[in-house]
């Protein structure tokens, strides 16, 4: 294969989900560059209809689709609904999940009064909805002995958050989160070696700290702990995400691609 090909998504269907969050319109706008047919699924349907429609001022090539990430029914609707429409899916990137952006009710509760019902509502999201999508989604590819999955994993899966970053900003990051997202990283390893050599490739990346708006002390705080200096834009995974997608990386199985300006290389 030629090198200006290794990349090309031409005729190529992808499935992502949390489509009205704040990272999914960049995966797509990556994928859409290089050919890429686009499905945003979320479960709040309005956002993300929105979202398609801002995507198809450019592209025209994005369809939103209902999905409830933590409903086994719900990733079987969704496959039936764009194999019918087509074919079959080809990438898959697993992005929904409770961050900063959407907490759950108890999300900042120090860990010592963490409720049960907000761990199980998050680990049931960022790491319940991955291993769906892995399974309903990943059979589907099993089956056509292709595909490429990405799963969206966390700095805070590879490390502990930092406390003292946090302290007095108004931002926090339950251990819910982090065990989530370390999880993510074991499934997708574990279904990488598993699915190897049935042609699916399964992958995980890891983002640095997205910047969205922050400023203050924990802007300040970050700025210094991170060797780069800065946080990340939210379309510097855009190069990671076709990477995997893509047969650029055809060798690259259980790999966790950390894209977060040093953090992790302290």
């Amino acid at each position: 294969m030629e090198n200006k090909s290794l990349f090309d998504l031409t005729g190529k269907i992808a499935l992502i989900t949390g489509g009205a969050g704040l990272l999914a319109s960049e995966h797509a706008q990556a994928l859409l560059e290089f050919g890429a047919t686009i499905i945003l699924a979320d479960i709040r349907e309005e956002k993300c209809k929105h979202a398609v429609k801002i995507l198809n001022k450019k592209y025209e090539k994005v369809f939103p689709v209902f999905l409830d990430v933590t409903k086994k029914e719900s990733w079987e609707s969704v496959l039936e609904n764009i194999q019918n429409t087509f074919g079959q899916i080809d990438i898959l990137i697993n992005n929904a999940g409770f961050t900063n952006q959407s907490k759950t009710s108890g999300f900042d509760a120090s860990f010592e009064n963490f409720s049960l019902e907000d761990w199980n509502a998050i680990l049931q999201v960022n790491l319940t909805g991955t291993f769906l999508g892995c399974q309903v989604i990943g059979k589907h590819m099993v089956e056509h002995k292709k595909g490429a999955i990405i799963n969206m994993a966390s700095l805070y899966g590879v490390v502990s958050p930092h406390h003292p970053l946090y302290e007095g900003t108004g931002i926090v990051q339950p251990v819910a989160y982090s065990v989530s997202k370390h999880g993510v990283i074991g499934l997708t390893k574990y279904i990488a070696t598993l699915w190897a050599k049935k042609g699916v490739r399964v992958n995980s990346i890891t983002p640095g700290g997205i910047f969205n708006g922050h400023e203050g002390l924990f802007l300040e705080r970050f700025e210094k702990l991170n060797p780069i200096g800065r946080m990340s834009d939210q379309a510097e995974l855009r190069g990671a995400v076709v990477f995997l997608a893509s047969d650029a990386s055809s060798h690259v199985i259980g790999h966790n691609l950390i894209v977060d300006g040093g953090w992790t290389a302290w």
